[in-house]
């Protein structure tokens, strides 16, 4: 799986842009500010319908775009292959509105992009996975979901909607109409929540070994940093998501948990204006010889603990799909020690086709098939590494 052509028009400050990347590892250099990170974060939401750098996509708008019928805008499109198939998918992103195609199919829905590319990202941010709140745990979570089963995002949205109601509900005093709406609303709260949990739960089963078996070889011989001197190994990496349901037997069963669980809630959930239960509120735990990497960890533990889990989570697609998804490092390898940066650079070497963007060609531990040159927002120049 790989892009094999991008073109940009008034994203950040790259437009007109044209690049044919290489199906291997892509080196993107440039001067600081020139829009280095800015064209690994259009393939991420060429590829996941989101930015990992802003939650406002108006915010990826270029300073002075031209304005349609809808306001001014921006415009990704990729070709790809995909196993041994040519695919193409372009988005057209305005204020007003937005259009998708799909190899050639029209839609509205930046959410349809998900499930074609696959793309697994790893940025300075990664950090917000342990030091953050919860919310950024369980969009990890979900991400990876989508991307492997495209109808978890149906799923999400009939969720979200519903606890948007419900929310509104409890605020109301008409209590007749009120209950009537609160059992429809928390029937679909109870549905899709536990088909959210389910699939939550069975995928960080999946993920946890791999990402204790990652973290090893990330951190080698060096991994007991706040362990005695005589600790031989690295610390043992688990990791659990809470908080854990009463049954986990079957989708039907826990429904009807959740369904409870939201009617005892009601009292609680009216006095707060929000509902306390469900999803929602999960967290994802790690621990590192069972304590809390979030609390106790140091930041260089925390660094490797979330390269683990992005690594786990590429293993994982590549073994849903037998392809290996797309890898976007921006600016990670100056972040780890030689030991550790070495050790993961090769657990991404020779994995399909990465795109790397770092302020010195030094850092990167390996060799790479291109370098594509950013240099005020234009590609310069596209080049083997050994030009």
């Amino acid at each position: 799986m790989h892009l094999d052509r991008l073109t940009l028009h008034h994203f950040r400050n790259l437009d007109g842009l044209d690049v044919r990347p290489a199906p291997g590892l892509n080196l993107v250099v440039g001067p600081n500010g020139h829009g280095k990170s800015n064209l690994l974060e259009a393939v991420h939401f060429l590829a996941l319908a989101h930015s990992a750098r802003t939650r406002k996509d108006k915010d990826l708008i270029a300073w002075g775009a031209p304005a349609g019928a809808d306001g001014p805008g921006f415009v990704i499109r990729g070709e790809a292959t995909i196993g041994v198939r040519s695919h193409v998918q372009s988005l057209e992103y305005r204020e007003g509105g937005s259009r998708v195609k799909v190899e050639g199919l029209e839609s509205r829905r930046l959410g349809d992009l998900l499930g074609h590319l696959l793309l697994v990202a790893f940025t300075p941010e990664d950090l917000d996975l342990l030091r953050g709140g919860p919310q950024e745990r369980r969009r990890f979570m979900d991400v990876l979901l989508c991307q492997h089963d495209p109808s978890t995002m149906e799923l999400l949205r009939r969720y979200r909607l519903a606890l948007r109601q419900r929310n509104a509900t409890l605020k109301w005093n008409l209590r007749g109409e009120e209950e009537h709406l609160l059992d429809a609303y928390e029937a679909t709260l109870a549905e899709a929540g536990a088909g959210i949990i389910l699939r939550r739960r069975e995928w960080v089963r999946k993920l946890a070994p791999l990402a204790s078996e990652y973290y090893r070889e990330i951190v080698g011989g060096d991994g007991a940093e706040s362990a005695a001197p005589e600790a031989a190994s690295p610390e043992a990496l688990t990791m659990a998501v809470t908080p854990v349901p009463a049954t986990l037997e079957t989708p039907s069963l826990l429904a009807e948990t959740l369904a409870g669980r939201l009617r005892e809630s009601r009292v609680r959930d009216r006095e707060n204006g929000l509902t306390s239960v469900g999803p929602h509120r999960d967290d994802l735990l790690t621990f590192l010889n069972e304590k809390s990497v979030r609390e106790f960890a140091s930041q260089g533990q925390k660094r490797s603990v979330a390269l683990a889990l992005k690594l786990a989570a590429a293993r994982l697609l590549e073994e849903s799909t037998g392809l290996p998804p797309i890898l976007i490092l921006d600016d990670v390898f100056a972040e780890l020690d030689p030991g550790r940066r070495a050790r993961f650079g090769a657990l991404i070497a020779g994995r399909g086709q990465a795109f790397i963007a770092t302020p010195r060609r030094e850092d990167l531990p390996f060799a790479v098939e291109s370098v594509i040159e950013v240099e005020r927002g234009r590609a310069t120049r596209l080049a083997s590494s050994g030009d």
